[in-house]
C-alpha cells in the first residue's frame, strides 16, 4: 500500500491556507470554512454526514457544560436534560436565560414541570416552531 506524506502535506496546507473558523468567501468567490474547505452548494463539497455527526457531538458537548451553569440542571432526569440541551443548542444560552419564568419553575424543590412546559409553550419560540416546541414540552412533563 502506497503511503503518502498526508502530515507533512496538511502542514503546508495549513501554512498556505490558513485557518478561517467561520465561514468566508475565498479568492474563488466560494464559501469556504476550516483551511480552504469549500463549503459552497456551487461546486463546494460541504461536509460529510460523518463530518456533520461529529461536530454535533461536539456541540452537544459544549451546550450541556453550558447548561451545567443552573445548579439544579444535573438534578434532571436524562429526558428533561434533552429538553434544556435541545433549547439551548437552539437558541443558544443568552436567548434560554430570558426564559426566566420557566427556569425559575426547573430550579424549584420539587421542580414545577408542569409550570415550565407552560412557559416553554408562552414563547416566541413556540409559535416558530409550534410542533416542536408541543414535543418538548410533552417531555418535559415528563
Amino acid at each position: 500500500m502506497q503511503m503518502y506524506p498526508v502530515d507533512e502535506i496538511a502542514e503546508a496546507l495549513k501554512f498556505e491556507e490558513g485557518y478561517k473558523g467561520h465561514c468566508y468567501i475565498c479568492t474563488a468567490g466560494a464559501h469556504t470554512v476550516g483551511y480552504g474547505r469549500n463549503i459552497d452548494a456551487n461546486g463546494g463539497i460541504g461536509i460529510s454526514e460523518d463530518e456533520a455527526n461529529y461536530l454535533l457531538e461536539n456541540d452537544i458537548k459544549r451546550t450541556i457544560k453550558e447548561c451545567q451553569r443552573w445548579t439544579w440542571f444535573d438534578e434532571l432526569n436524562p429526558s428533561r436534560q434533552s429538553v434544556v440541551v435541545q433549547l439551548c443548542f437552539q437558541l443558544g444560552a443568552p436567548r434560554l436565560s430570558q426564559f426566566k419564568l420557566m427556569l425559575a419553575a426547573l430550579s424549584q424543590q420539587p421542580p414545577d414541570y408542569e409550570t415550565a412546559a407552560a412557559e416553554l409553550l408562552d414563547s416566541r419560540f413556540a409559535e416558530q416552531v409550534p410542533q416542536r416546541a408541543n414535543r418538548l414540552a410533552d417531555q418535559m412533563r415528563g
